[in-house]
């Protein structure tokens, strides 16, 4: 582990371990905030999504710590990027609806297949959201040039944004949800073509 992986991780020890309200700055609060979605819904995915294989992590560990302490170590870890924002199929469902990108990519058979489909059964398992990021990447060029075609500017989106829209690509259950009335009218034009 590098000395900055070991610092990083030092600090969020620290953090959950000591008292709330303990390292709060001043004019800060010393109450867990809650950001909607919840500081220890990673930990709840990363459970579920482990529970199908072996190896070693220590869940247990964090399962001894008050709820509060996991929740300001969840946060704090995803504040300095070690742990990615909570994941939301549902909100990546109205993302890959109102930000348009159905114009251009499918969802079992709604949207448009121009550029990859992004059917859930066709993903690969378990999830990598690093990989999915670096898809798009490869493809930004082109995927710019055509939003700058088809609606007018570059989708702007956020890293939740991307989070939920990769958790949406992975989710066959919510992605069956998906209907084309759900499409905003200013985009059904542009699946017609």
């Amino acid at each position: 582990m590098s000395p900055v992986t070991l610092a990083a991780a030092a600090v969020a020890v620290t953090v959950a371990l000591a008292p709330v309200g303990a390292m709060a700055a001043p004019g800060h609060s010393s109450e867990t905030e809650n950001d909607g979605h919840g500081a220890s819904a990673p930990l709840e995915e990363m459970r579920e999504m482990h529970q199908g294989h072996e190896h070693g992590h220590d869940f247990e560990a964090i399962e001894e710590m008050p709820p509060e302490q996991v929740d300001r170590m969840m946060g704090f870890m995803r504040d300095i990027g070690i742990a990615m924002p909570p994941l939301d199929a549902e909100r990546g469902r109205q993302l890959f609806v109102d930000k348009g990108c159905v114009v251009c990519h499918s969802v079992n058979g709604v949207g448009v297949e121009v550029g990859p489909s992004l059917d859930a059964a066709e993903m690969p398992s378990p999830m990598n959201a690093f990989e999915f990021a670096a898809r798009m990447w490869r493809g930004a060029p082109a995927m710019a040039a055509m939003q700058e075609a088809e609606l007018g500017a570059v989708i702007d989106l956020s890293g939740q944004d991307l989070a939920d829209l990769v958790a949406f690509a992975h989710d066959v259950k919510e992605q069956k949800k998906l209907t084309l009335d759900q499409v905003p009218e200013k985009f059904r034009d542009k699946l017609a073509q």
